[in-house]
């Protein structure tokens, strides 16, 4: 809204002196106005889409997680998924929260961070850790409070046994001579 309100300004200035003196600068403004005015559009577009793939609702269940969105869709991943991709954010808030906990789904870059509660977070964490996934724990800081991040991954074994490969017991040595 306001690049919108700042490029018909400046359009308008633009064309303004464009009438009472044609120079290179009442264009240079025009040109200006114009590409503010178009670049508030853009940015109303990918509000919108944003806006539609916004998540509503996340549910955990036995054989994975999915996420309602506000357009309606649900998107899942299953927990023997090659390619599950989640983190799981805590970090610190403004008050009266203190902290935030996030979900942030990894595997479609559409999606935005979906708010948890904490104990939404918790469950979130030990239903991977029950499942087998890999997670590895950051702490970004060394106070109590500081930015924390969880990530959820598939286990290498896990993927390798998804695609259908085998590991081999002398992986990475070289071939025996007969």
């Amino acid at each position: 809204m306001v690049l919108l309100a700042l490029g018909a300004l400046t359009l308008a200035i633009g064309v303004a002196l464009w009438f009472l003196s044609p120079s290179s600068l009442a264009i240079a403004l025009a040109a200006l106005g114009g590409v503010l005015m178009l670049l508030d559009y853009v940015q109303f577009l990918l509000y919108r889409r944003d806006l539609a793939h916004w998540p509503d609702q996340a549910i955990l269940w036995d054989g994975g997680i999915e996420l309602v969105l506000h357009n309606g869709e649900v998107r899942g991943v299953s927990w023997n998924e090659p390619d599950l991709a989640l983190d799981l954010v805590a970090r610190k808030a403004p008050s009266p929260a203190g902290r935030e906990f996030l979900l942030v789904w990894m595997s479609e870059g559409r999606i935005p961070s979906v708010e948890l509660t904490e104990e939404g977070f918790e469950r979130l964490q030990r239903a991977a850790v029950a499942q087998g996934l890999t997670v590895l724990q950051r702490r970004h800081g060394r106070k109590a409070d500081s930015r924390q991040t969880v990530e959820i991954r598939q286990s290498p074994a896990r993927r390798l046994a998804a695609s259908g490969s085998k590991p081999s017991a002398d992986a990475g040595a070289a071939p025996s001579k007969p």
